[in-house]
């Protein structure tokens, strides 16, 4: 498989960070917490802002955008936030080159993530990458008999 270029994306990629989220909530809508219907109904400078307060990285493969992470600074730690990659990218270490690039953009700072209990490919990638289990959990957002788990990397 060809490399995935990976890079921090700002304001100008507005249109490529909004395709690639509507891809994901469309795809694996459980995974997050916000909604496709609400997403849709962001305008562009809403699209444009969030790389202005929160790093995020895209990977691309021949130009098109395949997986997407963010880190989002709060106090002194960053929260690992929207992580997906494309179904036909998974398992060729897309998802976790961009997580990668989220963990050295935070620099030395502790990390947060959550994750739906039982979704293993995410929680294996999380493992891989240096985060542990915290031991708290709470309700999904959306679906409050879904747990989600929480995980740390220091």
């Amino acid at each position: 498989m060809r490399e995935i270029e990976v890079r921090q994306v700002g304001a100008d990629d507005w249109a490529d960070i909004r395709a690639i989220r509507l891809a994901a909530l469309t795809a694996d809508p459980s995974a997050f917490g916000a909604t496709l219907d609400s997403e849709l109904g962001y305008d562009e400078e809403r699209w444009r802002s969030w790389p202005e307060s929160c790093g995020v990285f895209l990977g691309r493969l021949d130009g098109e955008p395949v997986a997407i992470a963010g880190g989002q600074p709060d106090r002194d730690e960053v929260k690992l936030i929207s992580v997906w990659a494309r179904p036909s990218v998974r398992g060729t270490g897309a998802g976790a080159a961009v997580v990668r690039a989220v963990i050295d953009w935070a620099a030395d700072r502790r990390m947060t993530a959550w994750a739906v209990e039982g979704n293993e490919r995410a929680l294996g990638l999380y493992r891989k990458l240096g985060f542990m289990p915290t031991g708290r959990d709470r309700a999904h957002p959306k679906d409050s008999a879904v747990r989600e788990v929480e995980l740390d990397r220091r």
